[in-house]
């Protein structure tokens, strides 16, 4: 049997020493004889045994270590001694400490002639590296099934594009069985070429920008173009630098198909109001030319003939005579009814000289009825086609009777100019100011109206307000050539 004093003089013989090796080791080191009898270990092993170097030294492996725990040793010490190369385990044992994963390495050591007469155990506690793997793995599991079974598609690329993950659903989007089968490809081994240029160039300028990108791109799934919404996200490492891109993108298919009927449904409802706002007028225009020509020339005539009548009549008949004097005041007063009914439904003026006229005429019946001061700016020349005309006189006229009822406001500004293919129309007002509570009222059907009018004819339409100083109403419109 081998002894200390022996196998301190092999070591010597090597210019090595148990002390000079094995102390200053970090890692647990025993030596055992071939009948496994404990010839040396450092003190960091004896620590871990929980006794005293010279107490473990000269006991056999096994008095050490439980049955199962023991024999495992026995079968590996044996086979380093049989077939004179190092034995390699890693496992979990009991060293009477706590529950530790220790990385065993068992070198055999020979004598001058070859033979293995001893075996060096060296031991690492690689129980912190372990757990280390294991929390990566419950991480790589728990981010795995959080990624497969999140309803929206998601990938990470490298910065060349390479698909690095991917979720189950883009898998499913991109025609493939599991996510792993597109780790390594670009977009241009997954997609028509036209859409993964549109993608690389989203990435690239990602990437450039260092900014998220959102973007409502087409997707072809199984041969089906669909809509996604994609956010798209540089990823940066703990030195700022770019190593990818990353994705997170949703079928927004049914949305867009929403929002078309939707958009579509809106045009057709203001295309019907439109013309029924076309016809609506040339109704006034029609109701409104009856009532002046037809009625007007009725009432005239009857004037005309109480004037005849008034000739007549005796003039010792007073009672006869005031009759007669009381109609003819009623048919004047009915005649200018006619006229003000007339000239509210169309004014004639819009169509025989046109919207500056008109609107110089709307202003003068304001101030005719209001203590407001109007000052009108328009251009003698400006000619307008009839559908363009006639919103704008009737915004006008809206925008006036606002001012009228709550602005309560002692002057009002009207401009009106043609500039750069466009006309503008300015409505300004030195009243109180609208509030944005009230420009946001859902109840608003005069600024409903307006907004309306501009929208079918492509305008614009900015309200303002500044309290205790006025609102400012600027309409904008373009002009057909």
């Amino acid at each position: 049997m081998l002894d200390i004093a022996q196998l301190e003089k092999l070591l010597a013989a090597t210019g090595q020493g148990l002390t000079s090796v094995f102390e200053v080791m970090p890692d647990m080191v025993f030596i055992v004889d071939r009948e496994e009898s404990v010839l040396f270990v450092n003190q960091v092993a004896a620590r871990a045994l929980g006794k005293p170097a010279a107490d473990v030294i000269g006991q056999k492996q096994a008095a050490l270590f439980g049955p199962e725990l023991a024999a495992r040793h026995s079968r590996l010490i044996q086979q380093a001694f049989r077939t004179g190369e190092m034995v390699m385990t890693e496992d979990q044992q009991d060293l009477h400490v706590r529950p530790v994963w220790i990385d065993t390495r068992l070198v055999p050591i020979r004598d001058g002639k070859g033979v293995v007469i001893a075996v060096v155990g060296i031991v690492r506690d690689v129980t912190a590296r372990r757990t280390a793997q294991e929390t990566l793995a419950l991480r790589e599991a728990f981010l795995r099934g959080m990624l497969d079974n999140f309803p929206h598609m998601v990938w990470f690329k490298d910065p060349q594009g390479k698909f690095l993950v991917v979720n189950q659903p883009f898998a499913d989007a991109a025609g493939k069985a599991h996510p792993s089968d597109l780790v390594g490809l670009t977009d241009f081994d997954i997609w028509p070429r036209d859409l993964a240029a549109g993608y690389v160039a989203d990435d690239e300028e990602v990437m450039r920008t260092r900014q998220q990108k959102q973007v409502e791109e087409q997707l072809s799934v199984h041969g089906e173009l669909r809509w996604t919404e994609t956010f798209k996200s540089p990823v940066l490492d703990a030195t700022g630098k770019v190593i990818g891109t990353t994705g997170l993108g949703h079928d927004i298919t049914e949305r867009r198909r929403l929002q078309d009927a939707e958009r579509q449904s809106r045009e057709q409802l203001r295309a019907l109001a439109a013309h029924v706002e076309s016809v609506r007028e040339q109704e006034r225009v029609r109701i409104a030319r009856e009532i002046h020509d037809e009625l007007g020339q009725s009432l005239t005539c009857m004037g005309m003939d109480l004037a005849f009548l008034d000739k007549q009549i005796d003039p010792r008949n007073q009672e006869a005579a005031a009759r007669v004097a009381a109609l003819v005041e009623l048919v004047k007063d009915t005649i200018r009814c006619v006229r003000r009914i007339s000239s509210e439904l169309r004014p004639s003026i819009l169509d025989d000289l046109g919207l500056g006229a008109a609107i110089e005429w709307l202003a003068h019946d304001v101030e005719s009825r209001t203590r407001m001061q109007c000052t009108v700016d328009v251009p003698e020349d400006l000619s307008l086609p009839f559908e363009l005309a006639t919103p704008l006189f009737r915004i006008c006229q809206e925008a006036l009777t606002n001012v009228t009822r709550h602005a309560q406001a002692t002057e009002v500004d009207i401009h009106l100019e043609s500039q750069d293919g466009h006309v503008l129309l300015v409505v300004q007002d030195n009243g109180r100011g609208i509030t944005e509570e009230e420009i946001r009222r859902h109840g608003s059907l005069g600024l409903l109206g307006m907004k309306e009018r501009v929208a079918l004819l492509g305008g614009t339409l900015e309200l303002t307000g500044r309290p205790g100083e006025g609102t400012t109403l600027a309409i904008r419109m373009p002009v057909g050539s």
